[in-house]
């Protein structure tokens, strides 16, 4: 099978949410934001839901391979104004998640304030790789697709690593930490930039 990338539409929402759901159950920020495993999909699939239908694939920047193997939600301006975001949504995202969200609140806390805003760049909120689909490197030439773009750009790009497994991945592809910062009482997260090449 050809393993393309292609630029994802709305009409992709369902993959991205099926494959992020299952691809994070057990990462450690979301595994400590909602600990409970039986809860977790449930939450994971109206977090990714959310997040993936209001505000990164209209921004026509997320990327997929066929089958939603793997999926990337970008977001080419970094990061939305914050409270001008949450004003318009955050009342159907509080109702959508059950009002479960004092852990993941603290995580979005957290990152909006490490977030970069010295520079324009590209922002990747997340990657994902089927289960069934891992350890066949999809996941790479999904996120090389992108950067190939940004050094063509000239433009930079940032994360956030939610484990030394990813930060790994990431420092593959040119990713430098630049810091570390948690939540009270909750697991690291690597903030990462790249300048392009």
């Amino acid at each position: 099978m050809q393993h393309t990338p292609r630029t994802a539409t709305d009409a992709d929402l369902d993959g991205f949410v099926a494959t992020l759901t299952s691809s994070f159950h057990h990462d450690p920020v979301m595994s400590w934001s909602y600990p409970d495993p039986e809860v977790r999909p449930r939450r994971l699939a109206t977090l990714w839901r959310f997040f993936a239908r209001e505000l990164y694939l209209p921004g026509g920047h997320c990327t997929t391979l066929p089958d939603h193997d793997a999926v990337a939600m970008w977001n080419r301006d970094g990061s939305p104004d914050r409270d001008e975001f949450w004003a318009e949504h955050g009342p159907a995202f509080f109702a959508e998640m059950e009002g479960d969200l004092e852990r993941s609140s603290l995580i979005g806390a957290a990152m909006a304030e490490h977030h970069p805003h010295h520079t324009d760049h590209w922002y990747l909120m997340a990657i994902g790789v089927r289960p069934e689909a891992q350890g066949r490197g999809l996941g790479g030439v999904l996120l090389a697709h992108t950067l190939t773009q940004l050094d063509e750009l000239g433009e930079a790009a940032y994360l956030e690593a939610t484990s030394p497994r990813s930060r790994r991945f990431y420092e593959r592809f040119g990713f430098e930490v630049t810091g570390e910062f948690a939540p009270e009482g909750g697991p690291p997260l690597w903030p990462m930039w790249r300048e392009p090449t």
